[in-house]
Protein backbone atom coordinates (compact mmCIF):
# COMPACT_ATOMS: atom_id res chain seq x y z
CA UNK A 1 0.00 0.00 0.00
CA UNK A 2 2.96 2.37 -0.14
CA UNK A 3 2.92 4.98 -2.86
CA UNK A 4 6.55 6.07 -3.21
CA UNK A 5 10.21 5.17 -2.68
CA UNK A 6 12.84 7.73 -1.61
CA UNK A 7 16.64 7.90 -1.70
CA UNK A 8 18.98 10.11 0.32
CA UNK A 9 22.17 11.84 -0.83
CA UNK A 10 25.71 12.42 0.37
CA UNK A 11 28.51 12.26 -2.19
CA UNK A 12 31.45 12.16 0.21
CA UNK A 13 31.95 12.67 3.93
CA UNK A 14 34.75 13.27 6.42
CA UNK A 15 35.73 10.40 8.71
CA UNK A 16 33.74 12.02 11.53
CA UNK A 17 30.59 11.29 9.50
CA UNK A 18 31.71 7.98 8.02
CA UNK A 19 28.18 6.50 7.84
CA UNK A 20 27.18 9.19 5.35
CA UNK A 21 29.94 8.08 3.03
CA UNK A 22 28.12 4.73 2.65
CA UNK A 23 24.97 6.16 1.05
CA UNK A 24 24.43 4.76 -2.46
CA UNK A 25 24.13 7.54 -5.06
CA UNK A 26 20.38 8.35 -5.17
CA UNK A 27 19.72 8.97 -8.87
CA UNK A 28 21.49 5.73 -9.88
CA UNK A 29 19.61 3.92 -7.10
CA UNK A 30 16.22 5.13 -8.33
CA UNK A 31 17.07 4.38 -11.96
CA UNK A 32 17.89 0.81 -10.95
CA UNK A 33 14.41 0.18 -9.52
CA UNK A 34 12.16 2.11 -11.95
CA UNK A 35 10.83 -1.08 -13.57
CA UNK A 36 10.82 -3.13 -10.35
CA UNK A 37 8.19 -0.84 -8.78
CA UNK A 38 6.08 0.29 -11.77
CA UNK A 39 3.23 1.62 -9.63
CA UNK A 40 5.32 3.79 -7.31
CA UNK A 41 6.66 7.31 -7.44
CA UNK A 42 10.42 7.72 -7.00
CA UNK A 43 11.89 10.66 -5.11
CA UNK A 44 15.01 12.16 -3.60
CA UNK A 45 14.90 13.31 0.00
CA UNK A 46 17.24 15.01 -0.16
CA UNK A 47 19.48 15.71 -3.18
CA UNK A 48 22.07 18.31 -2.13
CA UNK A 49 21.63 20.60 -5.12
CA UNK A 50 24.41 23.24 -4.78
CA UNK A 51 27.09 20.51 -4.77
CA UNK A 52 26.09 19.48 -8.30
CA UNK A 53 25.91 21.37 -11.59
CA UNK A 54 22.31 22.38 -12.27
CA UNK A 55 22.49 21.41 -15.95
CA UNK A 56 23.61 17.88 -15.09
CA UNK A 57 20.88 17.50 -12.45
CA UNK A 58 18.29 18.81 -14.92
CA UNK A 59 19.43 16.21 -17.47
CA UNK A 60 19.41 13.36 -14.94
CA UNK A 61 16.03 14.34 -13.50
CA UNK A 62 14.50 14.60 -16.98
CA UNK A 63 15.87 11.15 -17.82
CA UNK A 64 14.29 9.66 -14.69
CA UNK A 65 11.00 11.41 -15.46
CA UNK A 66 10.98 10.09 -19.04
CA UNK A 67 12.03 6.55 -18.13
CA UNK A 68 9.48 6.34 -15.30
CA UNK A 69 6.65 7.89 -17.32
CA UNK A 70 6.41 10.90 -15.03
CA UNK A 71 6.83 9.19 -11.65
CA UNK A 72 9.95 11.05 -10.52
CA UNK A 73 9.91 13.71 -7.75
CA UNK A 74 13.03 15.84 -7.30
CA UNK A 75 13.49 16.81 -3.66
CA UNK A 76 16.37 19.26 -3.20
CA UNK A 77 18.07 20.95 -0.30
CA UNK A 78 20.90 23.40 0.25
CA UNK A 79 22.99 21.03 2.37
CA UNK A 80 24.59 21.42 5.78
CA UNK A 81 27.91 19.50 5.90
CA UNK A 82 30.64 22.11 5.31
CA UNK A 83 33.42 19.52 5.01
CA UNK A 84 31.57 17.80 2.16
CA UNK A 85 31.29 21.08 0.24
CA UNK A 86 35.02 21.72 0.78
CA UNK A 87 35.99 18.28 -0.55
CA UNK A 88 33.84 18.87 -3.65
CA UNK A 89 35.10 22.40 -4.24
CA UNK A 90 31.58 23.77 -3.76
CA UNK A 91 30.78 27.12 -2.14
CA UNK A 92 29.25 26.44 1.26
CA UNK A 93 28.74 30.14 2.09
CA UNK A 94 26.73 30.75 -1.11
CA UNK A 95 24.81 27.46 -1.08
CA UNK A 96 21.40 29.08 -0.56
CA UNK A 97 21.80 31.52 -3.44
CA UNK A 98 23.17 28.76 -5.69
CA UNK A 99 20.19 26.54 -4.83
CA UNK A 100 17.67 29.27 -5.68
CA UNK A 101 19.31 29.94 -9.03
CA UNK A 102 19.75 26.27 -9.85
CA UNK A 103 16.03 25.66 -9.39
CA UNK A 104 15.22 28.42 -11.89
CA UNK A 105 17.86 27.23 -14.34
CA UNK A 106 16.61 23.64 -14.26
CA UNK A 107 13.03 24.69 -14.84
CA UNK A 108 14.15 26.77 -17.83
CA UNK A 109 15.82 23.69 -19.31
CA UNK A 110 12.77 21.50 -18.67
CA UNK A 111 10.26 23.94 -20.12
CA UNK A 112 11.87 25.21 -23.30
CA UNK A 113 14.24 24.08 -26.05
CA UNK A 114 16.38 25.91 -26.81
CA UNK A 115 16.48 27.45 -23.34
CA UNK A 116 18.19 30.56 -22.05
CA UNK A 117 18.97 31.66 -18.52
CA UNK A 118 21.10 34.50 -17.23
CA UNK A 119 22.10 34.53 -13.59
CA UNK A 120 25.03 34.98 -11.28
CA UNK A 121 26.02 31.31 -11.09
CA UNK A 122 24.44 29.93 -14.28
CA UNK A 123 24.40 31.64 -17.64
CA UNK A 124 23.44 30.00 -20.92
CA UNK A 125 21.80 30.95 -24.21
CA UNK A 126 19.94 28.70 -26.65
CA UNK A 127 20.80 25.52 -24.74
CA UNK A 128 19.31 22.27 -26.04
CA UNK A 129 18.83 19.67 -23.29
CA UNK A 130 16.64 16.83 -24.57
CA UNK A 131 14.53 14.86 -24.02
CA UNK A 132 12.36 17.11 -21.92
CA UNK A 133 9.89 15.68 -19.39
CA UNK A 134 6.38 15.34 -20.79
CA UNK A 135 5.02 17.16 -17.74
CA UNK A 136 6.63 19.40 -15.12
CA UNK A 137 8.82 17.51 -12.66
CA UNK A 138 7.53 18.06 -9.10
CA UNK A 139 10.25 19.93 -7.26
CA UNK A 140 10.11 19.60 -3.49
CA UNK A 141 12.16 21.89 -1.27
CA UNK A 142 13.64 19.99 1.66
CA UNK A 143 14.98 21.46 4.88
CA UNK A 144 13.98 22.78 8.27
CA UNK A 145 15.49 26.26 8.25
CA UNK A 146 13.57 29.50 7.70
CA UNK A 147 15.45 29.86 4.41
CA UNK A 148 14.20 26.45 3.25
CA UNK A 149 10.63 27.26 4.26
CA UNK A 150 10.70 30.54 2.32
CA UNK A 151 12.32 28.81 -0.66
CA UNK A 152 9.47 26.29 -0.66
CA UNK A 153 6.96 29.12 -0.41
CA UNK A 154 8.52 30.93 -3.40
CA UNK A 155 9.33 28.12 -5.77
CA UNK A 156 8.59 24.67 -4.38
CA UNK A 157 5.79 22.29 -5.24
CA UNK A 158 6.12 21.00 -1.68
CA UNK A 159 7.93 21.64 1.59
CA UNK A 160 9.63 18.51 2.96
CA UNK A 161 11.29 18.98 6.40
CA UNK A 162 13.12 16.23 8.26
CA UNK A 163 12.50 15.17 11.83
CA UNK A 164 10.75 18.29 13.09
CA UNK A 165 9.00 18.08 16.44
CA UNK A 166 5.26 18.74 16.35
CA UNK A 167 5.53 22.33 17.73
CA UNK A 168 8.31 23.21 15.25
CA UNK A 169 6.39 21.58 12.42
CA UNK A 170 3.29 23.61 13.26
CA UNK A 171 5.33 26.82 13.30
CA UNK A 172 6.90 25.90 9.97
CA UNK A 173 3.54 25.24 8.32
CA UNK A 174 2.25 28.59 9.57
CA UNK A 175 5.31 30.37 8.18
CA UNK A 176 5.02 28.51 4.87
CA UNK A 177 1.38 29.41 4.37
CA UNK A 178 1.93 33.04 5.27
CA UNK A 179 4.91 33.33 2.92
CA UNK A 180 3.31 31.40 0.05
CA UNK A 181 0.30 33.70 -0.29
CA UNK A 182 -1.84 32.40 -3.14
CA UNK A 183 0.54 29.51 -3.80
CA UNK A 184 -0.26 26.25 -2.00
CA UNK A 185 2.81 24.00 -1.74
CA UNK A 186 2.11 20.48 -0.51
CA UNK A 187 3.14 19.96 3.11
CA UNK A 188 5.23 16.82 3.53
CA UNK A 189 7.64 15.52 6.16
CA UNK A 190 10.22 12.79 6.60
CA UNK A 191 10.15 11.20 10.05
CA UNK A 192 12.02 8.31 11.63
CA UNK A 193 9.50 5.83 13.03
CA UNK A 194 9.62 2.82 15.35
CA UNK A 195 6.37 0.90 15.86
CA UNK A 196 6.84 -1.22 18.96
CA UNK A 197 8.23 -1.00 22.45
CA UNK A 198 11.86 -1.49 21.44
CA UNK A 199 14.30 1.30 22.22
CA UNK A 200 15.55 3.15 19.15
CA UNK A 201 17.14 6.47 20.13
CA UNK A 202 17.29 7.74 16.54
CA UNK A 203 13.49 7.53 16.10
CA UNK A 204 11.54 10.78 16.00
CA UNK A 205 8.29 8.97 16.85
CA UNK A 206 8.28 5.67 18.69
CA UNK A 207 5.76 3.55 20.56
CA UNK A 208 2.90 1.18 19.87
CA UNK A 209 1.11 1.46 16.51
CA UNK A 210 -1.75 3.24 18.32
CA UNK A 211 0.67 5.72 19.88
CA UNK A 212 2.38 6.40 16.57
CA UNK A 213 -0.99 6.84 14.84
CA UNK A 214 -2.13 9.34 17.47
CA UNK A 215 1.05 11.38 17.13
CA UNK A 216 0.88 11.40 13.34
CA UNK A 217 -2.78 12.42 13.51
CA UNK A 218 -1.62 15.50 15.42
CA UNK A 219 0.89 16.24 12.63
CA UNK A 220 -1.95 15.79 10.17
CA UNK A 221 -4.03 18.33 12.07
CA UNK A 222 -1.08 20.71 11.87
CA UNK A 223 -1.03 20.40 8.08
CA UNK A 224 0.89 17.24 7.18
CA UNK A 225 -0.40 15.84 3.87
CA UNK A 226 2.41 13.50 2.73
CA UNK A 227 4.56 11.37 5.04
CA UNK A 228 7.90 9.85 4.08
CA UNK A 229 8.41 6.99 6.53
CA UNK A 230 12.00 6.40 7.60
CA UNK A 231 11.59 3.15 9.52
CA UNK A 232 14.17 2.41 12.21
CA UNK A 233 14.94 -1.29 11.93
CA UNK A 234 17.50 -3.99 12.67
CA UNK A 235 17.90 -5.55 9.25
CA UNK A 236 15.54 -6.30 6.38
CA UNK A 237 13.16 -8.66 8.20
CA UNK A 238 12.59 -6.12 10.95
CA UNK A 239 12.12 -3.39 8.34
CA UNK A 240 9.42 -5.42 6.59
CA UNK A 241 7.72 -6.05 9.92
CA UNK A 242 7.70 -2.32 10.65
CA UNK A 243 6.27 -1.57 7.22
CA UNK A 244 3.54 -4.18 7.66
CA UNK A 245 2.60 -2.83 11.09
CA UNK A 246 2.34 0.68 9.72
CA UNK A 247 0.24 -0.41 6.73
CA UNK A 248 -2.17 -2.43 8.88
CA UNK A 249 -2.40 -0.41 12.09
CA UNK A 250 -1.41 3.21 11.38
CA UNK A 251 -2.24 4.09 7.78
CA UNK A 252 -5.98 3.27 8.10
CA UNK A 253 -6.28 5.71 11.02
CA UNK A 254 -4.76 8.51 8.93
Amino acid sequence: GYTSLWANDHIVAPSSHADMGAIIEPLITLASVIHLVPGMHLGTSTLVLPQRHAMLVAKQAAALAVLSDGRFILGVGAGWLAEEFAMLGADFAQRGAVTDEAISAMRALWQGSPASFHGRFYDFTDAVCLPQPAQPIPLWVCGNSPAAIHRAARSGDAWDPFGLSLPDFHKGVTTLRQAAGERHPLVAAQLRLRLDGQEFPEAHIAGSPDDVAATLAAYQQAGLAYLICDFMAHGVDDLLRQMQLFAERVAPVL
